[in-house]
């Protein structure tokens, strides 16, 4: 009898201890619900996706794209367009790596060979430019693009003055005329990256980098070189006087010297015409062949066909000539690039 009541009592005492031990568990299973369930609560969307932010010196670009199964390329677009939203406000157009696209033609001649030096300048980029923040909601990716403009400006010009160094240590006053062409190129390549420079800074709103003393000297030496250049035009007809004259007249416009005395370089002309008289209107077609030679070397050898139209036979080869001098200072310009440069 005592024994079944002392068992009795184990029994109790089996139940009272394992009480506490089920509401713990009970309490344990509890939290970790909750746990589980806030975890999955929705992601608190960010200001910046419904406002663009705004800072002193800083400039904001937010992009979007859908995602449709490439989640990458979905964040790649998202990337890409908050850099074209960030490029907006500065008011700069860009290409698909953030390219700095501009036009403008600069230099104290007109020559062509201006222009073409420009062209082969490579384009800036917006340096210090960064994704800072990254954001997805449902299949819509968002992107934060920024843009520290202090940074930039700082930047810029440092480079600046180390192209101002590389200009200062050309030298211009080599034996030959066709050593110093050569450094008188390469300076005008570095004066076009220095302009585009200045144009980046004042996008930016910051003032240009204006040159020193020596550096203007300099860059106006190289001018003087290019300036010097002399061109002798030789045709195969004196009934291709008028042509002559035009080409003449291009050349001189584009800041060339044209000269029978020594001259650097003789241009050497032949045109083929052909003159069509349809419904009253005169058409004027050439063809023209063109070799350059220096010290009796011929360097290069070039053809162009050109039209044009007039009332008048006179007039429309009058306008025909001027486009085949047009056409011969830009390959003049090509020549010189690629031969000097």
């Amino acid at each position: 009898m005592v024994r079944r009541k002392f068992k009795n009592i184990k029994n109790v005492h089996a139940l009272v201890s394992k009480a506490p031990l089920a509401a713990c568990l009970s309490l344990l299973m509890l939290s970790g619900c909750q746990s589980t369930s806030s975890s999955k609560s929705e992601p608190v969307i960010p200001a910046w996706i419904t406002q663009t932010p705004s800072a002193p010196n800083i400039v904001y670009g937010v992009g979007q794209a859908q995602n449709y199964g490439d989640l990458q390329q979905a964040k790649n677009t998202a990337i890409e367009s908050a850099r074209v939203a960030l490029a907006k406000q500065l008011n700069v157009v860009i290409t698909a790596d953030t390219r700095i696209v501009q036009q403008a033609s600069n230099g104290t001649s007109k020559f062509k060979l201006n222009e073409l030096i420009r062209s082969q300048v490579p384009d800036l980029k917006l340096q210090g430019l960064r994704i800072s923040e990254e954001f997805q909601q449902g299949n819509t990716i968002y992107a934060l693009a920024e843009f520290n403009k202090t940074n930039a400006i700082m930047q810029t010009e440092l480079e600046i003055s180390g192209v101002d160094n590389q200009i200062s240590g050309v030298s211009l006053t080599q034996p030959t005329k066709t050593q110093r062409l050569k450094s008188a190129l390469r300076v005008k390549k570095l004066l076009a990256e220095r302009i585009q420079k200045n144009e980046f800074l004042s996008m930016l709103q910051s003032q240009q980098v204006l040159l020193s003393e020596s550096v203007f000297y300099k860059v106006k030496q190289a001018e003087e070189v290019i300036a010097g250049l002399s061109f002798n035009l030789e045709v195969t007809s004196e009934k291709e006087s008028n042509l002559r004259d035009h080409l003449a007249k291009a050349l001189t416009d584009q800041g060339l010297k044209v000269s029978t005395f020594k001259p650097d370089f003789t241009i050497k002309i032949r045109t083929d015409w052909q003159n069509i008289n349809q419904d009253s209107t005169h058409y004027s077609v050439a063809q023209t062949f063109v070799s350059i030679v220096e010290s009796g070397e011929e360097r290069a050898h070039f053809n162009s066909k050109v039209k044009a139209a007039s009332s008048y036979q006179s007039m429309a080869k009058n306008k025909a000539m001027d486009k085949i001098a047009d056409n011969l200072a830009e390959q003049i310009a090509e020549f010189i690039s690629s031969s000097y440069m």
